[in-house]
């Protein structure tokens, strides 16, 4: 099953879980912290799903544009854009590891539990980098190292959670300065035999 049709399927069920809210909630409160995110930002979320993150990072926002290569999980986001009546927020369906991102020029690149669905993590970095302008920040959240209990067996996962020390050289070696990698949430979660783990989330923040 590719990722985008498991997304696609489950999209319409992603906001249900409490602790998905909880954890994007973090995030985006971590990541404003972190930043200092200013009014007239242009931000872009890679990975955003239905939104979760993307509207806590939206308010200051000149223009956010929100990616996802789902078209399900947009499709959520797009609905939710409307009932709002937001105006600042933009969805594209895109795959930036298959193509760098056309649009450039963005004060911050954020991104949430998305990196270890990405099979060229290195690659990834150097590309989100190329679409910032100078100055421009980068903030990316995801698990540390686990048992791979996390999300059992899944052809859609490349990475068990990450080594810090990786990721503060995979962002140095991308340009970027001043990285800061801190906790900013803990997931509690049963595995398949129903045993409860605790699983903690990093937020990596770096400018260039």
């Amino acid at each position: 099953m590719k990722t985008e049709s498991r997304f696609d399927t489950e999209a319409a069920r992603w906001d249900d879980n409490p602790q998905r809210v909880a954890l994007a909630r973090a995030v985006g409160m971590g990541i404003r912290r972190v930043t200092g995110i200013k009014p007239g930002w242009r931000i872009l979320d890679y990975g955003a799903g239905t939104g979760l993150m993307t509207l806590h990072l939206q308010p200051e926002a000149e223009m956010l544009i929100a990616v996802d290569q789902s078209e399900g999980m947009l499709k959520m986001l797009k609905s939710k854009i409307a009932a709002a009546d937001i105006g600042n927020v933009q969805t594209k369906q895109w795959n930036i590891e298959k193509s760098p991102l056309p649009e450039g020029g963005f004060d911050l690149v954020a991104s949430s539990m998305t990196f270890h669905h990405l099979r060229n993590v290195p690659m990834v970095v150097q590309r989100l980098a190329l679409s910032l302008k100078p100055g421009g920040w980068i903030a990316l959240a995801d698990l540390d190292i686990e048992d791979g209990s996390f999300h059992g067996p899944s052809n859609d996962v490349f990475h068990l959670g990450f080594d810090r020390s990786k990721v503060r050289k995979s962002l140095s070696k991308a340009g970027f300065k001043d990285i800061t990698i801190e906790d900013v949430y803990v997931l509690n979660k049963p595995d398949k035999a129903g045993k409860m783990h605790s699983y903690s989330v990093f937020l990596a923040a770096g400018h260039l």
